[in-house]
């Protein structure tokens, strides 16, 4: 799954370098020759991914290389597990060896634009109006300030409300609707909260976006719209931070403890969470695994009133300045994103495709289990790109902090925040050069 990636430093051992070189895009090696005897092109391709996501991967640059056999493509899928996806990327940028594709996220808020090229050009002369190929609202992350655009849409991912029907009759509690509130789930959480250990019950799964949602659950912001000014220190974040400690106190939401013993999907497939917020990257998965165990459905995320009720995580591909094959890779980003439906029909097996016309047809038409992937879709006008990532990850380290210490060791959002504040601050400014 696409998840916050933490930026790992540059230096690598001469031996990592060295392979990184063997394979990258800049390799003089000669290109291989078609079956009539022409000069084949070269084009280089690193993704990330693991399980379900690196197959997904795989199937989609099959499905380039079957349109494109003029095209010979290296493509490796590297694990972002251990940070070895970040060592290896900013290792291979600052030495110059990369790839002439890489897939990134436009949550690293321009972290690493110098050494992607500008697609605008390649876009104009293409001729193609962006907005009316990809899939409302995909494309407009991956604009700079300065109106650069630094790569190109995958697919996002945002999240609806899973609920199990059944610990809900079991529990007398009603059904949530598309009308609750993030207050109306805190309420009715806390009526599923019994027993101890194996036993135990939960209204709603401890989950690893909750820290990103508290900022915004109750209408606040992490910053700015232009990413200038940090406005975590708020009312309605300490608001949204209260919401997620109370929950763990009142022993509705697992406590760190419990979450560690016990994987968030599968305390909601056995049975002991009645609630789950689910990524249209997993809806497969836990749809097999909860099978015919008991009824299930979902609504879309709680109400937020005067902000964003979601979190959005996305995807693309960009390419290096350093490309030996820039009219390759133009091809494949193009591709990638809107130009090639079977490309986007293997992306649609683990989320959102920035293929507009796939998105909104094949795509919103699957279901898994009761959930249709139309809700995903619906999902996207409310929500957030992922908050700490990239440029602001030092920054996220330190909201881990607060988030930890409300919902761990027990103590109010304003004494957290009292506490950690300066220093979320201070990497929120160094990372806007201030």
């Amino acid at each position: 799954m696409m998840k916050l990636k933490k930026l790992a430093a540059v230096g690598l051992v001469g031996v990592m370098l060295a392979g990184l070189t063997a394979c990258g895009g800049n390799s003089e090696k000669a290109n291989a020759k078609t079956a009539d005897g022409k000069e084949r092109k070269k084009l280089v391709i690193w993704s990330w991914g693991a399980d379900e996501e690196k197959k997904s991967r795989e199937t989609m640059v099959e499905a380039f290389q079957k349109a494109h056999p003029e095209i010979e493509v290296e493509h490796s899928v590297i694990p972002t597990a251990d940070h070895v996806w970040d060592q290896k990327m900013t290792a291979a940028l600052s030495a110059g060896t990369g790839p002439d594709v890489i897939q990134m996220s436009p949550d690293y808020y321009g972290l690493y634009t110098e050494y992607y090229e500008d697609l605008n050009p390649y876009v104009e002369k293409e001729g193609v109006d962006l907005k009316s190929v990809i899939t409302e609202g995909m494309i407009e992350p991956y604009y700079r300030p300065d109106g650069k655009l630094e790569a190109m849409p995958l697919l996002e991912n945002v999240f609806v409300l899973a609920y199990n029907k059944d610990m809900f009759d079991k529990f007398g509690v009603e059904y949530p609707t598309n009308d609750w509130t993030w207050d109306d789930l805190a309420e009715n959480a806390k009526k599923f909260a019994g027993g101890e250990g194996a036993d135990a019950t939960y209204g709603i799964v401890n989950h690893w976006i909750d820290a990103g949602l508290s900022v915004i659950c109750k209408g606040g912001s992490a910053y700015s719209d232009d990413l200038k000014t940090c406005e975590v220190n708020s009312q309605e974040v300490k608001d949204g931070l209260n919401l997620f400690g109370d929950l763990v106190q009142s022993k509705a939401m697992p406590d760190d403890t419990a979450a560690k013993s016990l994987p968030k999907e599968q305390l909601f497939v056995s049975g002991h969470a009645a609630m789950y917020t689910l990524g249209g990257f997993e809806t497969k998965l836990i749809a097999e695994e909860v099978g015919d165990n008991f009824s299930w459905d979902a609504v879309s995320m709680p109400k937020v009133e005067n902000g964003k009720n979601n979190l959005m995580y996305a995807t693309g591909y960009a390419m290096l300045k350093t490309s030996k094959n820039k009219d390759a890779a133009w091809t494949f980003l193009k591709e990638a994103a809107y130009a090639n439906e079977d490309m986007a029909k293997e992306t649609s097996k683990i989320g959102l495709t920035s293929c507009k016309n796939i998105a909104e047809t094949y795509y919103k038409d699957l279901e898994y289990g009761p959930i249709k992937n139309s809700a995903f879709l619906d999902g996207l006008s409310g929500a957030k790109l992922n908050i700490w990532g990239g440029a602001f990850s030092a920054a996220g380290d330190v909201y881990t902090q607060i988030w930890q210490s409300v919902t761990i060791d027990g103590k109010t959002a304003e004494e957290a925040m009292e506490e950690y504040y300066p220093a979320l601050e201070k990497a929120f400014n160094e990372a806007n050069g201030n």
